[in-house]
Formats: structure tokens, sequence, C-alpha cells
């Protein structure tokens, strides 16, 4: 804390909690859940195990689940500010494979204004939409009936993102369907559809990559790339800042 220039009532701020609970942290009289853990290790910079060995002791990974920090039963739980940050704090990459994701505009306020600023600062950002009149997207919609039908929102998803077709690439292809991906930089949102149930429900990883060839790299770079070749461009493309050279392991 120290180092970061925060005493206990500007880090309780930055975090949602209160000042008596990040002094109980200081003093050792308990730990914080592991969400807790996990914002208090971004907002510090400093790596959760260090933070708190007693609580990383048992939850000490050492494969490749050791990339995905946290597992969301339904996509609806993801917190605000996790949303935020993938989009607000890329610097380099923004890539998002989905069929629909208009929602993002909703859940981050000036979406738009941010995507244009980033642009600007040379930061690539691409997305991958479904097609609209795919078997595919008819099959979702018989089988899940609800009234706010895939299509629609496919389409709903394509008219925010029009007034930023200048300085963003856009394109469609029926082979993501299933499997979302939200990559910004490092850290990337995934999940994939269980068939016949509604959106909200969909299970959530949280992925961050710590180590070449693991499943950050597999799900969140290599299938969208993948995808990104395969689909057709919905307008005619911008020039973009070419391919970020691939992170380093943080």
């Amino acid at each position: 804390m120290q180092d970061a220039g925060l005493n206990p009532v500007q880090l309780a701020g930055r975090i949602g909690c209160t000042p008596r609970s990040v002094e109980g942290w200081i003093a050792g009289d308990h730990t914080p859940y592991a969400p807790t853990r996990h914002q208090l290790s971004d907002v510090l910079k400093v790596d959760e195990m260090t933070l708190f060995p007693e609580a990383a002791r048992h939850l000490l990974k050492t494969g490749p689940d050791r990339e995905v920090r946290h597992v969301y039963l339904h996509n609806r739980e993801v917190p605000l500010t996790v949303w935020r940050k993938l989009i607000g704090e890329a610097s380099h990459d923004i890539a998002i494979s989905a069929f629909d994701f208009y929602f993002l505009w909703e859940l981050i306020p000036g979406l738009s204004e941010i995507l244009r600023a980033k642009a600007g600062d040379g930061c690539q950002i691409r997305f991958i939409l479904g097609v609209p009149a795919d078997q595919l997207v008819q099959a979702d919609e018989q089988t899940t009936e609800t009234p706010l039908k895939l299509s629609t929102r496919i389409e709903q998803t394509r008219y925010v993102l029009e007034p930023l077709r200048d300085i963003v690439g856009v394109r469609e292809t029926p082979l993501g369907y299933g499997r979302s991906v939200f990559r910004g930089d490092n850290e990337a949102l995934a999940w994939m559809w269980p068939h016949g149930i509604w959106g909200g429900d969909f299970p959530v990883f949280h992925l961050q990559r710590r180590q070449d060839g693991g499943v950050f790299d597999q799900m969140a770079v290599r299938h969208i790339e993948a995808l990104w070749r395969d689909a057709t461009p919905v307008w005619p493309e911008p020039e973009q800042p070419p391919p970020a050279a691939q992170p380093p392991v943080p």
C-alpha cells in the first residue's frame, strides 16, 4: 500500500469495501474472499500469493489451470469492474468474437468514445459477429424461443458499431457459434453456449495469460485469429495498426 501511495481509506474506496476490512487484512485477523484478493492484486500491482500466502497455499496452481483466474456460473454475475477493466485498461489489442455483444454499450458508459480514443493511440480493435440469416442462428431462435431473437441482437450490435466503422475492423462468420471470447491485452472473458439456454445463464471463464501456448493462447488468441482470417468484412475495413507482438508472460 505504501508503494502504491494508498492508505486504508483510499484502498477501501478503490475496491468497494470498508477501511475496517482493510485494517483487518493488514493485521492478519482474516483473509478476503477470492474476488476481493484479485481486486487487491490488480490495484496494488502485487501478486496475490505475495499478499496472502496462507490463502494461496491452498489455491496454488502449477498447470494450465493457473490461467483460469475466476469462473462465474452465470455471465450476468461478472462484475462491472471486470468488464470495464478488460476494455478500459487494454492498450495494444482489443479483439471480440461473439455473435452479439451490444450489451457492452450498456455496461461501459461512453464505450464508443473510449474505443475511438484507444484507436487513436494505436490500439488494434477488431470485432467478429455472427451472420443474422445463418441456419445456426435460426436454430438457436427456435430452441430458446425468446422474443429478443439472436438475429435481432446481431443487427443491434451492427447498429452500435456502424459509427465506428472508420476506426475498427468488423467481420462476420457463423464459425464462432457457441464460443464467445472478449480479449483485452493479456486478459479475456470466454464462454460456451449450452444449447437451449438463454444467454444470461452461460458460465464464464475469466482468463489471464501466464504462459506461452496455454489455455489463454488457445482460446483467446488462436481461436480469434483463425476466425478473423476466415471471416468476411461487414464494411470496407479501415487501416489498422500492425498486429501487436505477443505480450510477454506476466
